[in-house]
């Protein structure tokens, strides 16, 4: 019982996939963990928002059925300790960990495949999914390298202190009034 209501907070129960909240922590423990060890890992972005626009019937009722052909095909094509999320209804985020950009190159490239073959079988659908309009990838720690070489604006306000300085209490004899 115990166990069910913790998956509760961490899965979605529509897809099987974990929620953006516990993704977004994973997320922050493998960038932890690549600062600590320097060990790689991708995260890959699938964006479907313009697929819906291509079908003439009822998109808004083809978009979740598209959703479920993909989540299909992510969990049969991925393994099972990447972290795969739905950020929305038309973004899927993948955390690969132990995956540098190639290896993520490589699945993105499989995906494309699978997935426009299934959007052509089930909509008719004919290569609509490209891994360069709808497939972002981001490794680590490359990632983080460029991050940290670019310069943070400068900025133009002087921090001023909030708080005044504490009080000296001093221990020094009292002068006597000049007369």
């Amino acid at each position: 019982m115990v166990r069910a209501r913790s998956e509760d907070y961490i899965i979605d129960r529509k897809t099987g996939f974990y929620n953006r909240r516990f993704f977004n922590y994973r997320l922050r423990e493998e960038r932890l963990r690549t600062e600590r060890s320097g060990s790689p890992f991708s995260v890959l972005k699938l964006d479907i928002s313009h697929l819906p626009d291509l079908i003439q019937k009822r998109p808004e009722l083809k978009i979740h059925q598209m959703k479920k052909v993909i989540t299909n095909i992510i969990r049969n094509n991925t393994r099972d300790i990447d972290i795969k999320s739905w950020h929305n209804d038309t973004m899927l985020k993948i955390l690969m960990p132990q995956t540098s950009e190639s290896g993520a190159l490589i699945l993105a490239e499989k995906l494309q495949e699978m997935v426009n073959d299934s959007l052509e079988t089930f909509f008719g659908l004919k290569g609509v999914f490209h891994r360069t309009k709808n497939v972002a990838i981001t490794s680590y720690p490359e990632g983080m390298e460029i991050a940290e070489e670019s310069p943070e604006p400068e900025r133009s306000m002087v921090k001023k202190s909030m708080a005044k300085p504490p009080i000296r209490w001093a221990n020094k004899r009292a002068k006597a009034p000049e007369r």
